[in-house]
């Protein structure tokens, strides 16, 4: 099923504007224009990784592409202002039939806005998501003039529907519904529809955020300053609901701030798993 946008302007879940250099299979180096405030840092993270992406489904031509994910680390520096331009940079550990390694990085002049480390995607065949020849001509686009000027889904406007389903002493679970239609399916992806990792685990650092500030409220919610050991066990599809249980970390509190842990569940399975690092204090210089 193809799903369209209910807008006007058609938007776009393809978050490189143009790469620069390319050393095949090994390395790739591009831009993006941080287009609106509300671009958290987890829509960088996925900027980075569609770079890598890129990179990984060129080596294999265009046959498979890289779609659920591990993430050993990440760590995020500055914020992404409105109107800045991200430096995106890709370093590839390995690519085979399975699976893909790499890291990368986004800066803004120099300074580090956010870093991934010790990333795995798996390699599914690129058919049963999208049409290979499509996937081409755009990496060809992107490798010569980049892509036309285009808008990008906010977070607010197609975030999960949220329900508290319990709350205890530093524990909260909530409830995650994905949106049935949102304009983002249109590329995410066009044969099989996938409520984006990024944008869940966007919501699940806002649980955190709740759960911290009902154990001690304050004006300035902390914000994610670090995650470790982020697994993707399963899609999730439009519609999908899965059930978010929050709980305090103390014991892994460090100099990144207070420490949570995450796991979504649908029904009864477990499908992801992270623990997150949150502080309301600015983040170290870098």
């Amino acid at each position: 099923m193809w799903y369209a946008a209910r807008i006007e302007a058609r938007m776009s879940f393809h978050l490189v504007d143009r790469i620069l250099a390319l050393s095949p299979g090994k390395s790739a180096a591009a831009r993006l224009h941080v287009p609106h405030a509300d671009f958290p840092p987890c829509l960088v993270a996925e900027a980075v990784g569609q770079l890598a992406a890129w990179v990984a489904m060129e080596n294999r031509a265009f046959s498979s592409r890289p779609v659920a994910a591990i993430v050993g680390e990440l760590a995020i520096g500055e914020p992404a202002r409105t109107g800045a331009t991200l430096d995106l940079t890709v370093e590839i550990s390995a690519i085979r039939t399975g699976a893909m390694r790499y890291g990368g990085r986004a800066s803004v002049d120099g300074r580090t806005v956010l870093e991934l480390r010790r990333c795995t995607g798996a390699m599914l065949p690129m058919d049963v998501f999208d049409d290979p020849a499509r996937v081409r001509a755009q990496f060809e686009r992107l490798r010569a003039e980049g892509e036309a000027e285009r808008s990008f889904p906010a977070f607010s406007e197609f975030a999960p529907r949220a329900t508290r389903i319990a709350a205890a002493d530093g524990e909260l679970a909530v409830e995650l519904e994905a949106p049935q239609e949102a304009a983002f399916y249109a590329d995410h992806f066009p044969r099989r529809a996938v409520y984006p990792a990024t944008l869940l685990l966007d919501a699940k650092v806002r649980v955190a955020q709740e759960l911290l500030q009902r154990d001690g409220p304050g004006a300035t919610p902390p914000e994610i300053r670090a995650l470790r050991n982020a697994k993707v066990r399963a899609f999730t599809p439009p519609g999908g609901r899965v059930r978010v249980v929050a709980r305090r970390c103390p014991d892994e509190s460090d100099a990144n701030g207070e420490a949570v842990r995450l796991e979504a569940f649908a029904e009864e399975e477990r499908v992801s798993a992270v623990t997150v690092w949150l502080s309301s204090e600015p983040p170290a210089a870098g």
